[in-house]
């Protein structure tokens, strides 16, 4: 039988590495595009990205770490 909410936590948590790898991409491709003498918006939001995705995926871990509560 399959185990649909197995699958969809596996998802979960694989949407959120995807999203902090390509923040980071943002963030690269950003400073070099700067580098080559493109505008400063380009590394401002490569890195509000990346951000924004670490702490999302930040806060799911460590929601994942706690305890389930006891009834």
């Amino acid at each position: 039988m399959i185990n649909l909410s197995r699958i969809a936590r596996l998802a979960d948590v694989l949407l959120d590495v995807v999203g902090v790898a390509v923040g980071s991409l943002m963030l690269v491709i950003g400073i070099e595009t700067y580098r080559d003498g493109g505008s400063l918006s380009w590394p401002i939001a490569g890195s509000v990205l990346f951000l924004v995705n670490l702490w999302v995926a930040c806060r799911r871990f460590t929601r994942r770490r706690e305890p389930a509560p006891s009834s």
